[in-house]
């Protein structure tokens, strides 16, 4: 008995994690660990400047990308949600009191929640959009900062980070911005935009390796957090003392070096490619696409609306993870169903408590896979 083929692999899952990874990431993985592997700040050698000459560079990069205020202010940890954690856990007490929007991710707030740290949420409206006007009655004499996303991973709604960092300077709030969705599609400049601290993502769409990520600091930020770990640092290793200076502080122990490695190839080429202008253009053929499919209902900002490349839909005439399912059963195409760890954004929405089948396509996703996903979605609706 023959066994049917299946379906060539479509990824549409990009806003959980970029794939494939940009042109170069695996050599630049695997030459570190075929031919270098010298660990950071511990040696003399030859093998251990060239690894940290690498690594700065990548720091520089990303100084660039963010307008930081210097390449040392850049501090890698092995997540976006481990940076959050730090700059929430290192900055606040219960005694304290925080601004997040109502689209948050829980990389937010749940370190909230485990911290005991009150908070109160800017309201969003149906397609995400926040009401900002809200803000000065949520603020009371704790507040201390103004927690935001820069891009929704739920509805792909971009968020006017200009709007917020407006509002944290008039009361003497700090502005944390997790852009781990808004990377590279939504422009940040911390130093012209007045944004204390940056939590980043290598793995979405900066198209680097799993286990990247970290954390921009301005200088003033940077006095007043606390390190959450402590340890090794190759730097005042005569003191018990974590050093004070950046990006020591708050690198301890040995750094994720190979990808590392990978996330500046990834972005040595997308300094060279437009992979922000091509993923776009893919999430409009998509948007264009479902609008004409009866039963599909597209969550977020309206057709033509600038968005990040997320498109969630539901659907009033099946259930979207039967949906999902046909979809990779028939062609191969990977999406992402549920709440997509962001429960607030989902009431926010108004699709809590079922979620939305989300497609995120990337800059690598061809035309052929978008006319194949826009006709199956249309023929599955039509069965169902």
């Amino acid at each position: 008995m023959n066994t049917p083929a299946r379906p060539k692999r479509i990824y549409l899952d990009n806003a959980s994690t970029s794939f494939p990874k940009a042109p170069g990431v695996s050599a630049a993985v695997c030459s570190y660990i075929d031919n270098l592997g010298s660990n950071l700040n511990r040696g003399e050698s030859n093998s251990t400047f060239t690894a940290e000459e690498r690594v700065n560079t990548l720091r520089r990069r990303l100084d660039t990308l963010f307008g930081a205020p210097s390449e040392r202010n850049v501090c890698f940890t092995q997540s976006v949600t481990y940076a959050l954690n730090q700059l929430i856990a290192g900055l606040f007490t219960p005694a304290d009191h925080v601004l997040v929007s109502g689209m948050e991710h829980n990389a937010v707030i749940r370190p909230l929640v485990l911290q005991g740290i009150p908070y109160s949420v800017i309201p969003a409206d149906e397609n995400g959009n926040l009401d900002f006007s809200a803000c000065q009655h949520l603020t009371v004499p704790a507040t201390r900062a103004l927690i935001i996303q820069s891009a929704s991973n739920v509805s792909g709604t971009i968020h006017d980070i200009d709007r917020a960092a407006e509002f944290a300077r008039k009361k003497g709030l700090l502005l944390i911005v997790d852009t781990a969705q808004g990377t590279p599609y939504v422009k940040i400049d911390m130093n012209g935009m007045g944004i204390d601290a940056v939590a980043f993502a290598g793995h979405k769409g900066l198209l680097g390796p799993q286990g990247t990520g970290g954390m921009i600091l301005s200088d003033t930020l940077a006095e007043r957090l606390r390190p959450l770990i402590a340890g090794g640092t190759g730097s005042l290793s005569d003191s018990y003392l974590m050093p004070t200076f950046l990006p020591d502080r708050f690198e301890p122990g040995t750094q994720n070096i190979p990808g590392l490695f990978g996330l500046e190839a990834a972005l040595e080429y997308m300094e060279n490619h437009d992979t922000a202008r091509a993923a776009i253009r893919a999430t409009d053929v998509l948007c264009e696409g479902f609008a004409s499919i009866p039963g599909i209902k597209i969550i977020g900002p309206a057709i033509g609306t600038r968005r990040t490349p997320v498109v969630s839909v539901t659907s009033d005439r099946a259930d979207i993870s039967r949906i999902a399912m046909l979809l990779e059963d028939r062609a191969g195409i990977e999406t992402r169903v549920g709440l997509h760890c962001a429960p607030l954004a989902h009431r926010s929405l108004g699709t809590f408590p079922t979620g939305t089948l989300r497609f995120s396509p990337g800059p690598f996703t061809t035309d052929a896979e978008l006319e194949l996903t826009i006709s199956t979605l249309g023929e599955i609706m039509l069965s169902l």
